[in-house]
């Protein structure tokens, strides 16, 4: 198959169109041969399915999402191998995923229902000794609202899963295998993973989905891991005002950097952050403009009064306190630093002196 044209048979699927390309396959809208469905055929490149570990990986991620049955995962159909190539025909959700979310359009309602309905498969998949290792907005499908029924979201992409069980490893211990910007201080330092490391990620994810970044930005990967290792979570009640500050609680405590200190389960996690909203009230997410009192004039030339719609007003980021003095930590870690440069300074200009003598 040249994998560019529609139309095309490929292990007796009819091809309709390409969904996606990444670095290991391509994903394909394609009709099932025998019944009235169409699927997510995805197929890995020739050369990887030919690599063997790559392809024990390939197969176990089949396996291991076989054996989930939950509406919130996508679920496989059929795997095989055909034209030198490893494929897996898969649920095909019509929608998007959280990654396409536009965050200034994203009320923290949504983001919240998408949370815990991820929160809601996660939980079934870490019952059943499974993890997922690489959440992500990208990794959350979004099904298209239909008459009767609301958006969901669907979890999936298990392709790093991995069995808690240490024999049935896709991975060797210490192997780093997650996206950066959403990987957990336990997964980055080659850690035992758990299910807490799962709701390290989804928290980054919420964070994303209403700041439209994730939590940590740093010029290089070595200042994420770092951020990741050593930064508190940032407050996102500071980059959006319809953000209650009980909810920067909840996101902080689900990133802990001790996995211990962070909610016993994704959906606990996913309740707290809606209580957290709940007791919040809508005083904070649904904003009234305020009432300006002025001259008589003013007021007869005044715009008519606008009835409120169910629409969330236009937010804005809350402004930022004056910063605070240095502490005295960072005074001391100043000095240090000039000293060590001074040293270094000193050891050239020796050794230049030296070197003339």
């Amino acid at each position: 198959m040249t994998r560019s044209t529609a139309h095309e048979s490929f292990a007796g699927y009819s091809i309709e169109s390409v969904l996606g390309r990444g670095g290991m396959g391509t994903v394909y809208l394609a009709r099932h041969p025998r019944l009235p469905r169409r699927v997510a055929l995805k197929l890995l490149n020739a050369d990887i399915s030919a690599h063997a570990d790559l392809r024990r990986r390939f197969e176990l991620e089949s396996d291991i999402v076989a054996r989930l049955e939950h509406p919130g995962i996508v679920g496989i159909y059929d795997r095989g191998t055909h034209d030198g190539h490893l494929w897996i025909a898969m649920q095909y959700i019509e929608g998007t995923d959280a990654s396409r979310i536009e965050s200034r359009s994203a009320t923290v309602e949504r983001a919240l229902r998408i949370t815990a309905d991820t929160g809601a498969a996660l939980d079934y998949a870490h019952s059943r000794n499974i993890l997922h290792r690489d959440i992500k907005p990208a990794n959350i499908l979004l099904s298209a609202p239909e008459p009767g029924r609301a958006e969901r979201a669907i979890l999936t992409d298990f392709g790093i899963a991995r069995l808690l069980d240490a024999t049935s490893t896709p991975t060797a211990t210490g192997t780093f295998a997650a996206t950066l910007g959403y990987a957990s201080p336990e997964q980055l330092c080659g850690q035992p993973v758990d299910a807490r490391t799962d709701q390290y990620s989804l928290a980054c994810t919420l964070f994303t989905i209403l700041a439209g970044r994730s939590p940590f930005q740093a010029d290089n990967p070595g200042q994420v891991v770092a951020a990741h290792l050593s930064q508190p979570a940032p407050r996102l009640s500071e980059l959006r005002g319809d953000v209650p500050t009980a909810l920067d609680n909840v996101i902080i405590r689900a990133m802990a950097k001790q996995p211990g200190e962070r909610y016993a389960s994704c959906g606990e996690f996913a309740e707290a952050a809606a209580n957290a909203l709940a007791h919040q009230g809508k005083t904070n997410v649904y904003r009234t403009a305020p009432t300006v009192v002025g001259p008589a004039s003013a007021l007869r030339t005044a715009r008519p009064k606008v009835e409120p719609s169910n629409a969330p007003a236009p937010f804005a980021p809350r402004p930022r306190p004056a910063p605070e003095p240095t502490p005295p930590s960072s005074v001391v870690q100043v000095v240090v630093t000039a000293i060590m440069v001074v040293i270094v300074l000193t050891v050239i200009v020796l050794a230049y002196w030296r070197l003339f003598q």
